[in-house]
């Protein structure tokens, strides 16, 4: 008689597709519109979602193995917070996208900064940090303090024994 309590495990061994990768990442390198196309196939999926959930989500929905081919040469571990990041996330191994995002070599040799006036104020930060101190002095012997809870526990330190009241 067998112990229906018994917990059994299998090691999982995926079987890669490497046919269908390499064809959809190709026809990605060929059709700047595919990797649009298929990213606007996951408009009602929900997001955040790792790999395997989008995968399942395109795989219940009609699609080729192209589609499903180029989303399986997203990085298995990211969280993808939208449809834009899945889309970064298949330009990211497309070889033509990035080169249209690089800069050309002419680009490079005849570059032109543009210099800051330094007569003009900024106007992108307050005059004062956010972080600068603010000083709190104790009236009886001058000392100086970062915050007002350091000036409150040093006063009664130092008003203990005084007949004087804290104001």
């Amino acid at each position: 008689m067998k112990d229906s309590k018994k917990v059994e495990s299998k090691r999982h061994t995926p079987e890669p597709d490497h046919k269908s990768l390499h064809e959809a990442v190709n026809r990605a390198s060929k059709d700047a519109s595919f990797i649009s196309k298929v990213v606007a196939q996951l408009d009602t999926l929900k997001f955040p979602a790792y790999k395997h959930q989008i995968l399942n989500f395109i795989q219940n929905k009609f699609s080729d193995n192209d589609d499903v081919g180029l989303l399986k040469s997203l990085n298995d571990t990211v969280l993808f917070r939208s449809k834009y990041d899945v889309k970064q996330g298949l330009e990211q191994e497309n070889s033509n996208s990035k080169q249209q995002h690089q800069i050309s070599e002419t680009t490079r040799k005849h570059l032109e900064i543009q210099h800051p006036d330094q007569t003009q104020k900024r106007k992108d930060y307050p005059e004062t940090p956010a972080t600068a101190m603010k000083n709190y002095i104790c009236d009886l012997c001058g000392k100086e303090f970062q915050s007002k809870d350091q000036l409150t526990k040093h006063q009664e330190f130092e008003f203990k024994g005084r007949e004087e009241p804290l104001k």
